[in-house]
């Protein structure tokens, strides 16, 4: 491990590590804060943060059953190695961390709003700090991880709108091609089935047109 990182330990058989820039997060907090305690609190808070979004990696990763290989912490973000996936598990294992974001923002709306009106001073000395963190903080984080540049989950996460415009178009023509199979025919047998269906509609005219004929004498 280079110099620049530090070994937190295994989890799940996977090592974690955390790169320097974490601690310029921490700094950053004290600055918003300018208060010891909740700088405390709320770093471990975007610790925990951190940790969250990439097990939303893993949970896909263990899902698709495909190998995590590590996970490493940064200032803003994280990355966890990975064995080979496919295009379409690129894009979910990348909305897997931010999903696991939006749970943990979600949950933290829902605590703030049932702790708003019953909290004391001193529960809200421990959750302030982590609320903002889980909030406002994760707000952009979330931003930042969805950008399609550098190390960030947004170029893998963003190629969904093409994939989901792919998958529309061989929808559009497996289903087209179940209701006009001709078309896919090659062009020898497809003038063949055209003349041989132009030729069956005039016999069956021509019958309907002699049965016609026929009622019409018996009259």
């Amino acid at each position: 491990m280079e110099q620049n990182y530090w070994q937190l330990g295994t989890w799940r058989r996977i090592p974690v590590s955390m790169h320097w820039t974490v601690l310029i997060a921490v700094a950053w907090l004290y600055l918003f804060f300018w208060d010891l305690l909740a700088t405390a609190i709320a770093s471990a808070a975007f610790f925990a943060l951190l940790v969250a979004h990439e097990s939303g990696h893993v949970a896909v990763l263990r899902r698709r059953k495909i190998a995590v290989e590590s996970i490493e912490l940064f200032g803003i973000h994280g990355r966890t190695s990975h064995g080979w996936a496919s295009a379409t598990d690129e894009i979910l294992i990348a909305w897997g961390g931010v999903g696991a974001q939006l749970v943990v923002l979600l949950l933290a709306l829902a605590i703030g709003y049932v702790l708003e009106p019953l909290a004391s001073p001193i529960v809200w000395l421990v959750a302030g700090p982590v609320l903002f963190v889980f909030t406002k903080l994760n707000i952009f984080l979330m931003v930042v991880a969805l950008l399609p540049i550098g190390p960030f989950d947004g170029q893998s996460a963003w190629a969904v709108i093409p994939w989901l415009r792919r998958t529309i178009r061989r929808r559009r023509a497996t289903r087209e091609a179940a209701m006009f199979p001709e078309r896919d025919l090659p062009p020898e047998k497809r003038r063949k089935l055209e003349e041989s269906s132009t030729k069956a509609a005039a016999e069956l005219l021509e019958k309907l047109g002699k049965k016609a004929h026929d009622r019409k004498e018996d009259a």
